[in-house]
């Protein structure tokens, strides 16, 4: 499956050159470069003018998985790992750090974010006195996804202005998180609107390069990312956008919670707010992505854990390389992609086994 990825990511290069989408210029090229243009770079360092490279995150090899997943984050080989500060833009949530391993099997990535108060209710059935009747109450969960790049092109913001797909880890406080798992969701956002798709206005509205790495090769060897083969692409944005991320699970994605009646008033107490949803544990492709949160003294913590290829090695599921594009998007009791607060683009980097960090 592996060189199945490698053939359709060549495919995909092939047919942008040939629709004419843009000329290729010769690496090094310092023209000004017209909209929609297209430029392969193969191992050098030639980059566009004004393109943000973005913020590495050292991911260090350990022999065994000596930590567990709950949330907690204080297990001793977390200490092998440098925490990368991430500023975020456009929400509440102004930063956060980041941490990751890896073994020869499994990548682990570990979440923090402050956030003043702890929201593992998600829209949970609570009495009115109006209507005398349990209803929908207004509190969101808190929960952060992790955007990787996947499929064709990526950018880093979910509302960036362009067609992509992605390939997503989602950890919901209420919703995923007491089943140990994050939804291992599969993206897509349109320049159009098509059904079940959520409308928003982008949140760039000038053309920005797009980066896309085409060289997929073992972990144990580390680069800068300027000497990977890749493609930068500068396509015209929209303004607006409609995304979809739903469970992998192919035409029939899965349901990842079961929705609870409201109670009646008759048999529980009407002081006290219950459930609307409850969690579901998913299998299969669904659910490849443990996970598992802690909220404490005004910081959440979230770790992720998951295999560096997965079992079908889908093109939208991340296959880890040395290097791997992604972006953490925080949600803090909010909802809809035009609140949340998120990262610029970041990457994950593979450090070699031999390779130790030097913590101070």
């Amino acid at each position: 499956m592996k060189n199945t990825q490698n053939i359709t990511l060549k495919t995909l290069i092939a047919t942008w050159l040939l629709v004419g989408v843009g000329v290729a210029s010769e690496k090094g090229s310092s023209q000004s470069l017209p909209v929609r243009e297209i430029i392969p770079v193969s191992e050098g360092s030639w980059q566009p003018e004004g393109f943000v490279n973005g913020t590495p995150v050292p991911v260090v090899w350990m022999a065994e998985p000596e930590l567990q997943i709950d949330g907690l984050g204080n297990d001793a080989a977390w200490d092998r790992a440098l925490e990368v500060e991430v500023p975020l833009s456009y929400g509440a949530v102004e930063r956060a750090w980041i941490k990751a391993l890896y073994t020869d099997a499994e990548i682990f990535i570990r979440v923090r974010w402050p956030d003043e108060t702890e929201n593992r209710e998600h829209h949970p059935w609570e009495w009115s006195e109006a209507e005398s009747k349990f209803v929908e109450g207004p509190q969101i969960e808190d929960s952060v996804l992790l955007s990787f790049e996947a499929g064709c092109e990526w950018t880093p913001s979910l509302l960036g202005g362009y067609m992509y797909d992605f390939d997503a880890w989602h950890w919901l406080a209420a919703r995923s998180d007491p089943v140990g798992q994050a939804l291992d969701l599969y993206g897509n956002v349109q320049d159009r609107s098509l059904p079940e798709f959520d409308g928003y206005r982008s949140r760039i509205t000038q053309d920005d390069w797009i980066l896309k790495f085409t060289e997929n090769q073992d972990v144990e060897q580390t680069a800068e990312w300027q000497e990977i083969d890749r493609i930068y692409m500068l396509l015209p944005v929209s303004e607006d956008l409609w995304v979809k991320a739903v469970p992998d699970g192919g035409q029939q994605a899965p349901e990842f919670v079961e929705q609870l009646p409201p109670p009646s008033a008759g048999e529980v107490s009407t002081d006290a707010s219950y459930p609307q949803f409850s969690p579901l544990p998913l299998s299969g492709s669904a659910g490849e992505v443990k996970a598992k949160g802690s909220w404490e003294d005004g910081y959440w913590t979230v770790e992720f854990r998951r295999d560096l290829h997965t079992p079908a090695e889908h093109i939208y599921d991340t296959i880890f390389n040395r290097l791997v594009q992604f972006s953490v998007h925080v949600f803090d009791g909010v909802e809809r992609l035009d609140q949340v607060s998120e990262s610029g683009r970041l990457f994950l980097q593979f450090m070699p086994k031999e390779k130790h960090l030097v913590l101070q």
